[in-house]
C-alpha cells in the first residue's frame, strides 16, 4: 500500500520549467574521497535508559525482541542485528518515534534513504510539519503540501581542499524549504533550526524494525543527489493547494513558530514521528509537563532563545486558546479516489 502511494504521487514531479531551473542551478563538480569510518557508538544501557525514562523509546517487555539494544563495545561499526535499524538520540529526542509514523516511512521510500541517512536537522523539520499538519490545520500530514514546500539537498563533509568533499554515513540528507524564485517563505511559518549537533553521529544504538515499517540498513552512502529530491506538485494540483497554503499564512500571521510548535509538542509528551491511534488535535488538554525541561528540548532543536514562560504559548487544537482556520471552502479532489471536502478534511497519506 505504501509503495503503491509514492510511485502513484512522484512519479510525474519532475522539474517542469526554466524559472525551476534556475531555482536549482546546477553545483560546480566536485571530487570525493573517501568517507571517514564510523565514530564508536557512545550510547550505553544506561543513557538508553535515560531515554526510555523521558519516554522517548519505549519500554522494554521482551526478552527475546528487545524495543532497542546499546551497541556491544566491540562493534566499531553498526552490525544491527536482523529485524533492528540504527538510529540516533538526537533523533528521539526532536521527535522521532517507534513505530514510526506514516509520514517517517513515506520519506524514507520517497528519498530512498535508510533512517541514518536523515539528519538531525532533517528529523526536526518533518516533526514540525508533521505538528503542523495534525495540531494546528487539524488533518494527517498532507503530502502534495510537503512536497510544495520542501526539498531535499545532499551534506558531504569539507576537506579543506577546494573541490574536495567527504560523503558522510549517517546525516547526509538535509530537508530544507525551497527558497529562490519561490515565495515559500512567505507560505511557512518561521523554521530556524540549530546549528549546535556537535556529536550528534557517535550516538548511535539498534532500535527494533516493527513489521519492516522502515528500510532495512544496509550502511550504503550516497554520493550524488537522486533528482526526485527536488521534485514538487505538477502544476495541475497546484491551486488546490491555496486554502491550505491561506491557512498556513494565517498561523504565520499570529505568530506561530516551529519553536512554539515543539514547546506544545514537548508539552503534550507527544512524538510527531510515531505511529499513534490519534492525532494531536484529538488529544485532550490537561497533559502537564514541566516547563524547564520543555524549553531545553526547544533550545536543542531551533536555533534562538526559547524561554520557560513561552512553553504552550500557542495553544494546540483542540486547547483553550487555539486559532480556529475551519474554511467552508470546498475544494476539488487530488486524483480519483479522493474526496471533494473541506480544505481541513484534505486527501491524506
Amino acid at each position: 500500500m505504501l509503495s503503491e502511494f509514492s510511485c502513484h504521487h512522484t512519479r510525474a514531479r519532475t522539474p517542469s520549467s526554466s524559472s525551476e531551473s534556475a531555482i536549482y542551478p546546477a553545483k560546480m563538480p566536485v571530487r570525493l574521497v573517501a568517507a571517514d569510518d564510523w565514530r564508536p557508538s557512545s550510547m550505553t544501557e544506561r543513557r538508553l535508559l535515560e531515554l526510555e525514562r523521558e519516554r522517548l523509546l519505549r519500554h522494554r517487555t521482551s526478552l527475546s525482541s528487545l524495543e532497542w539494544i546499546a551497541p556491544q563495545a566491540d562493534h566499531r561499526e553498526p552490525r544491527p542485528p536482523k529485524g533492528y535499524v540504527v538510529s540516533f538520540a538526537k533523533f528521539h529526542r526532536h521527535g522521532l518515534g517507534a513505530p514510526p509514523s506514516r509520514l517517517m516511512r513515506v520519506l524514507c521510500l520517497h528519498y530512498g534513504v535508510e533512517l541514518q541517512h536523515f539528519s538531525p536537522n532533517a528529523i526536526t523539520v518533518a516533526a514540525v510539519f508533521a505538528a503542523v499538519c495534525e495540531g494546528y490545520l487539524g488533518m494527517m500530514p498532507h503530502w502534495e503540501l510537503w512536497l510544495h514546500l520542501y526539498r531535499g539537498e545532499l551534506f558531504n563533509t569539507p576537506t579543506g581542499t577546494t573541490g574536495m568533499r567527504k560523503p558522510v554515513r549517517a546525516g547526509c540528507l538535509n530537508l530544507v524549504l525551497k527558497t529562490g524564485k519561490t515565495e515559500r517563505p512567505r507560505e511557512y511559518i518561521p523554521v530556524g533550526l540549530s546549528t549546535n549537533h556537535a556529536g550528534w553521529d557517535s550516538q548511535w544504538f539498534y532500535l527494533r524494525n516493527d513489521d519492516d515499517l522502515l528500510p532495512a540498513y544496509t550502511g550504503r552512502l550516497i554520493t550524488e543527489r537522486p533528482e526526485n529530491w527536488t521534485y514538487g506538485v505538477i502544476q495541475a494540483h497546484q491551486s488546490q493547494l491555496d486554502p491550505l497554503l491561506d491557512a498556513m499564512k494565517k498561523l504565520r500571521l499570529e505568530g506561530l513558530t516551529a519553536a512554539l510548535v515543539l514547546s506544545a509538542v514537548h508539552h503534550r509528551r507527544v512524538l510527531p514521528l510515531m505511529s499513534r491511534p490519534l492525532r494531536m488535535d484529538e488529544m485532550g488538554p490537561g497533559v502537564s509537563s514541566r516547563d524547564l525541561e520543555v524549553a531545553a528540548r526547544v533550545r536543542a532543536a531551533i536555533a534562538g532563545d526559547f524561554k520557560p514562560e513561552h512553553v504552550n504559548g500557542f495553544p494546540m487544537r483542540p486547547d483553550a486558546g487555539s486559532i480556529d482556520l475551519v474554511c467552508s471552502l470546498l475544494v476539488h479532489s487530488f486524483d480519483s479516489g479522493f474526496l471533494s471536502i473541506p480544505f481541513l478534511s484534505l486527501p491524506l497519506f
